[in-house]
């Protein structure tokens, strides 16, 4: 009894050294407009081994310096900081210990933001020409700043088009799923997505009524470096317009393309025939967005897309608990046949399970790709609170299984 009360002692002070002893996170927030140190800023610490949770919170300091203690040492996280509505992000790999931030301030009207380029890519089968039609933005304001407001952009579809998904992808490189506003006007789509300093891909995913041959028309509404068309080698494609030239092949795909376009001048170039592009294209098969933004299943049994993500997540949590019940199962019969068959003064030997071959590299930031969605409907009150809980327990039970794994 008394060894018993001995090793409780010793487990609680090992208990309690270990949040003594809990990593810190520091840095500095930096107000890339105006070049000094943003103190009284809200600074979080999200945790990515728990799924986006937010674990640790703080405030800079008059010279921007903050302090965040990371009690899950070793896992991935992120820190995010806000200005004027915006978040900032900056990603912290296990075992860092600084991350600095950049913010900006904001605004609605905002000069110095250019299209440099546009690029559609188009495939055509079954009566269908489907349209991944790219714009890449670039925020060049001085002093740097980020636009915000209710249509921060907007795109002009023709006639006819069915409306699919959009995404953005931002300066850092994290692809979020946006939702359209209404413009007010026919066919016109606006978007409210923040366009921060440097270069902002935006994609927007449509089909349209196809009879084996389309014409399109496009009024650039600003000056764009490069326009730009890809689609299988089996389709055809027309340059209406002067100023088309064609390109080296790219994934598989012919290239076309027309170097300073002006802006309110009509382009027309036509498409004829049918072709599928290569997987892995962006526009491939079902109009898949691009940068591991996944398309949700199509609505045929009357389940929306938010049911449809939480039946996958009770569906995974079912198997998740099929496999640890199989591995507590295995373990303690390995561990039943060793001690029946361990020769005397021989070394215990083991059984193992062989390890799952470990999931390709873009599952991870699927998954986070998913989870920031998910966390931005929910502020925007996209979701309510019960379909937000069973969808991100999923979420997070599968994304703690690939950073096992990995």
């Amino acid at each position: 009894m008394k060894v018993r009360n001995q090793i409780a002692v010793l487990a609680l002070c090992l208990f309690g050294s270990a949040g003594a002893f809990a990593a810190q996170i520091s840095g500095t927030v930096i107000n890339g407009t105006t070049n000094k140190p943003s103190s009284g800023d809200e600074v979080v610490l999200l945790s990515l081994a728990s799924g986006m949770e937010e674990i640790a919170h703080a405030k800079t300091d008059a010279q921007g310096h903050y302090t965040l203690a990371a009690p899950d040492d070793g896992a991935q996280h992120l820190v995010r900081v806000a200005r004027q509505s915006v978040h900032y992000f900056k990603p912290v790999p296990p075992g860092a210990t600084t991350a600095d931030v950049t913010i900006y301030d904001a605004a609605t009207q905002l000069s110095g933001i250019v299209t440099e380029a546009r690029v559609f890519h188009l495939q055509a089968s079954a009566g269908s020409l489907e349209v991944s039609d790219l714009y890449v933005l670039n925020n060049n304001s001085l002093p740097p700043r980020s636009r915000i407001g209710n249509q921060t952009f907007a795109v002009n579809l023709p006639d006819g088009a069915e409306m699919g998904e959009a995404s953005m992808t931002g300066p850092s490189g994290m692809p979020l799923t946006v939702a359209s506003v209404p413009s007010g006007v026919k066919n016109r789509y606006a978007f409210d997505f923040p366009i921060r300093p440097g270069e902002t891909r935006f994609e927007v995913f449509y089909k349209l009524p196809y009879s084996g041959q389309y014409e399109f028309s496009i009024t650039p509404e600003a000056p764009l470096n490069e326009l730009g068309v890809l689609l299988p080698k089996s389709m055809k494609f027309t340059g209406v317009s002067a100023g088309f030239a064609q390109d080296s092949d790219e994934a598989g795909l012919a290239v076309f393309f027309a170097k300073n376009v002006a802006a309110n001048q009509p382009v027309k170039f036509s498409v004829a025939g049918e072709g599928v592009a290569p997987s892995g294209v962006p526009g491939a098969n079902d109009t898949q967005p691009a940068n591991n933004v996944a398309t949700p299943p199509a609505n045929t049994s009357g389940m929306s897309t938010k049911e449809w993500q939480i039946a996958g997540g009770i569906l995974f949590l079912i198997l998740v608990g099929a496999f640890v019940l199989w591995r507590m199962v295995a373990s303690k019969k390995a561990g039943l046949d060793s001690k029946v068959t361990k020769p005397a003064g021989k070394p215990r030997t083991q059984t193992q399970i062989q390890p799952a071959k470990p999931a390709p590299a873009g599952m991870l930031d699927v998954l986070k790709d998913e989870l920031f969605q998910l966390e931005t409907d929910r502020v925007n009150g996209k979701i309510s609170q019960e379909d937000y809980e069973k969808t991100k327990a999923g979420l997070d039970a599968l994304f703690r299984r690939q950073m096992n794994r990995k």
